[in-house]
């Protein structure tokens, strides 16, 4: 059963803690997106162009840091190569957003082979100067796409969802849902994760009501870290 004194089933340091249903109506409606902006090199060239970009990349990064929430390399699972890069950015709309994403220093040199641009929002105010980052660990994101009568589902196990949130709430470095792009229709949940290894990514995963609920018909660990580019604490 949901606390009436808050619906939303936020936590602490969630900004849609202690919102009436008219205030969450009204939070959703005038909030900022963000956005999911990811990279995947080329197989072929790709780690080149990178290098010959890194400048490029760096000083966009730097120019742009007010709307950057997080950024940092994706990672291939020996946790060093470089697979790709991803940004999570504010930006009023789509197009501002592929905007942001095309003048990217790596975009602009070639070296992607993929991109996407997902809209989502921040269940958290963390940028990444704030998180406390543990020393020696690493970090995970966590794609999950809703399957078929997620909404109903996700509803079902919502009280174990809030409950099992407070218990790791240490562990997570962001977390949000993921709409469509007029932000009219949930679609998913991104999170990033920081543990000392995947094999307790997979755990905590494995313990989520929202995934042994089977809200999700998709999901995908990937590494991630910090990028040095943008100052840390």
């Amino acid at each position: 059963m949901s606390d009436p004194n808050n619906p939303s089933g936020a936590l602490p340091g969630d900004p849609r803690f202690g919102l009436s249903e008219a205030e969450l109506e009204e939070y959703y409606r005038t909030k900022s997106p963000s956005w999911i902006c990811k990279g995947y090199f080329k197989a072929n060239g790709g780690l080149d162009a990178r290098a010959a970009a890194m400048d490029a990349h760096q000083a966009y990064l730097r120019a742009t840091e007010r709307q950057i929430r997080f950024s940092g390399p994706l990672l291939a699972d020996d946790g060093k190569t470089p697979a790709g890069a991803m940004a999570l950015i504010d930006a009023p709309d789509k197009v501002a957003a592929q905007e942001w994403m095309d003048n990217e220093g790596y975009t602009r040199a070639g070296a992607f082979g993929e991109i996407s641009i997902t809209r989502w929002s921040s269940s958290m105010a963390l940028r990444y100067n704030d998180y406390p980052r543990t020393a020696g660990w690493e970090q995970f994101v966590i794609t999950a796409m809703d399957g078929p009568d997620a909404e109903r589902k996700r509803a079902a196990v919502a009280e174990a969802h809030h409950k099992f949130q407070a218990s790791v709430m240490d562990r997570y470095v962001a977390r949000g849902p993921m709409f469509n792009d007029d932000g009219s229709q949930m679609i998913g949940s991104m999170m990033i994760m920081e543990y000392p290894e995947r094999a307790a990514c997979d755990e905590f995963w494995a313990g989520e009501p929202l995934n042994y609920g089977g809200v999700f018909a998709d999901v995908t660990i990937e590494r991630w870290r910090y990028g040095i580019t943008l100052p840390g604490p």
